[in-house]
C-alpha cells in the first residue's frame, strides 16, 4: 500500500505512556484480556480479511490473509482502562446487565474518553466495542474512534476512524475497516 507509513505514524503516535499496572479485579471491564486473546487467535487462524484503508485522500481496499495483528488491533488494546491509575478517573454506567459504560470524568486528562462494552447474552463475550481516544498537547492533536463487533465472541468487523495533526500542518484523516470473513464467505462479499 502506497500509504501504509502513513498508518504506521497514525498507530505510532497514538501509542502514549500509559501505567501498565491493572487496577484491581472488577474496577473495569477487561478488555485486555478479550483484544490478546482475540489476537492470538486471529495470527494462528489467519483468516481473510476484507480491508478498506485510507490516509487523507488515498483508499484503497485489498482481499487478505497477511495482517500483523498486534499492530492491525492496537488502538483496542489502548483503549483498555483496566489501569490501576486510572482507579477514579472514569464514570461508571450499566444501562443493563450486559452493558458497560465508562466516560472520562471532567478534569481528568487521560486519552480514552469512553469506552462502551456490549456482551452477548449467551457467551458473556463482547459483541460491541466502541471507544473515542484523544490526545492533544502544543504539538499534537489526534482523535481515534475504534469500534469492533463480534460474533459469538470472534471478531467479524473493526472499525478505526479519525484524524491527526502536528500543529503547524493540517488535519490528515485516517480510516482502516476490515470483514474478517469465513474462508466459504470470501468470495461472495464484494461480487
Amino acid at each position: 500500500m502506497k500509504f501504509s507509513y502513513g498508518i504506521v505514524i497514525v498507530l505510532g503516535m497514538a501509542a502514549c505512556s500509559n501505567p501498565t499496572k491493572e487496577a484491581p479485579a472488577g474496577t473495569y471491564y477487561d478488555l485486555k484480556s478479550y483484544i490478546e486473546r482475540q489476537i492470538s487467535q486471529l495470527q494462528k487462524q489467519q483468516p481473510t480479511v476484507v480491508k478498506q484503508a485510507g490516509f487523507g485522500d488515498d483508499k484503497e481496499r485489498q482481499t487478505t490473509k497477511t495482517i500483523d495483528w498486534s499492530r492491525e488491533l492496537d488502538l483496542f488494546l489502548q483503549a483498555d482502562i483496566n489501569k490501576q491509575a486510572y482507579q477514579s478517573s472514569y464514570q461508571k454506567n450499566r444501562p443493563d446487565s450486559l452493558t458497560y459504560e465508562y466516560v472520562l470524568k471532567p478534569g481528568e486528562n487521560l486519552p480514552v474518553k469512553q469506552l462502551r462494552v456490549e456482551l452477548d447474552s449467551v457467551t458473556r463475550q463482547p459483541r460491541l466495542v466502541k471507544a473515542t481516544l484523544r490526545t492533544k498537547n502544543s504539538l499534537y492533536e489526534s482523535e481515534r474512534n475504534v469500534w469492533l463487533e463480534s460474533n459469538k465472541g470472534a471478531i467479524k468487523h473493526y472499525h478505526i476512524e479519525g484524524f491527526q495533526q502536528l500543529a503547524w500542518l493540517d488535519a490528515k484523516r485516517f480510516l482502516i475497516d476490515g470483514e474478517i470473513t469465513p474462508f466459504s464467505e470470501k468470495t461472495l462479499i464484494w461480487k
